[in-house]
């Protein structure tokens, strides 16, 4: 009896498949969960502008570049009232998260002179993430209290006044059906590519193609033509369900989604081309892609904002291939975003497709 308990061991042993399902994956979802702070605001960007210029106005400046979920941003802004609208532009169009604005006259204020009216700092943020914004909006009017003459200071009310713009409510079902969209292309590509060539490879169909009239291209044309319409497919039943049956809501061209999500496919096409070359069977295929596919599902921030990630794994996360797809999705269904404003998401794309296509024909093998 033990005898045989041993072998069956050694045999679950040598299955790759079988220990990435027995181990590595749960491992990796013991690994990601701890990692992110699910608990965590996330940081949000800043951007002070300084009308008046004095000491009081450096000081809250200089408080506010300490505050740990603020990332104090310095744009290359107009000066006076024009630097002040642009500033409220970037915060209605969600790319400035808060705006702080220090009006003329805030170091001159004189609070013993009750016929003076003081110069009040405006806070502005949109409606987006309420939690947040309330945490930050409570520890913006401490530091300004801070800054108070000891003598005799004012009432926040009358040195703080808060603006919030208002822009569509996204419930978390809309960010994440975005993330399920990326993480169906990315997995069935990955994988299905990788094992379908790895089983052809295996039975020598691949060897045998060399030798008919047809050209290899059409090859390899012909399956990624199929898994681009299998991707749309995907795509089309996503939304469908995600819309009717769980009331999510697209704020922009639909017609988008289809591109980006297409141009993805490409890149994880290639991926699985290059895993193919190391998979010496089908079982193996499988492993390998989930292996390379599963950390991205996490890391990617299809499920969670990445930056409640610790240390550097919000930067390292953006580098990884399914995470321009995941913002260009977002910007489009989300933010109301016209295609060509994602051009840096897909230009990352794209230097994927390259780098991978060019990979993917120097390692990949026919027997």
């Amino acid at each position: 009896m033990l005898t045989l308990v041993i072998a069956n061991l050694k045999m679950l042993a040598r299955n790759r498949q079988a220990t990435f399902w027995a181990i590595l994956f749960p491992l990796l979802l013991v690994v990601a969960f701890g990692l992110f702070d699910i608990n965590n605001v996330g940081s949000g960007n800043l951007v002070v502008v300084d009308l008046d210029g004095g000491p009081r106005a450096k000081t809250l400046q200089q408080a506010l570049g300490q505050v740990e979920i603020l990332d104090l941003e310095s744009l290359d802004l107009k000066s006076g009232q024009d630097a002040e609208t642009e500033a409220r532009l970037k915060v209605s169009e969600k790319d400035l998260d808060y705006l702080v604005i220090i009006p003329p006259g805030f170091e001159d204020g004189d609070p013993e002179e009750e016929s003076q009216s003081p110069a009040r700092i405006t806070l502005v943020y949109n409606s987006r993430d309420r939690g947040r914004n309330q945490l930050v909006d409570a520890l913006i009017r401490s530091l300004v209290a801070e800054t108070q003459p000891e003598n005799n200071p004012l009432p926040i009310s009358q040195i703080l006044t808060t603006q919030v713009i208002e822009v569509p409510e996204v419930d978390y079902f809309d960010e994440v059906l975005m993330g399920l969209i990326g993480l169906g292309i990315m997995t069935n590509s990955i994988i299905s590519i990788a094992v379908r060539v790895s089983t052809f490879r295996n039975q020598s169909i691949l060897k045998r193609l060399l030798v008919t009239p047809l050209p290899i291209w059409k090859y390899f044309a012909g399956e990624i033509l199929a898994h681009l319409v299998l991707a749309a497919i995907q795509v089309a039943i996503f939304l469908a369900v995600g819309v009717f049956a769980f009331g999510a809501s697209i704020h922009g061209n639909v017609g988008w989604i289809f591109v980006i999500a297409l141009l993805g496919t490409v890149v994880f096409l290639n991926i699985g081309f290059i895993l193919s070359a190391w998979a010496r069977s089908p079982a193996a295929a499988s492993a390998l892609g989930n292996l390379v596919a599963l950390p991205m599902m996490f890391f990617a921030g299809a499920f969670f904002s990445t930056a409640t990630l610790p240390w550097v794994l919000p930067e390292a996360a953006r580098v990884l291939p399914l995470t321009p797809m995941l913002e260009a999705l977002r910007d489009v269904a989300i933010d109301s975003a016209p295609l060509w404003e994602t051009w840096p998401q897909l230009g990352a794309m794209g230097i994927w497709v390259a780098v991978t296509a060019l990979i993917a024909s120097r390692v990949f093998r026919f027997s």
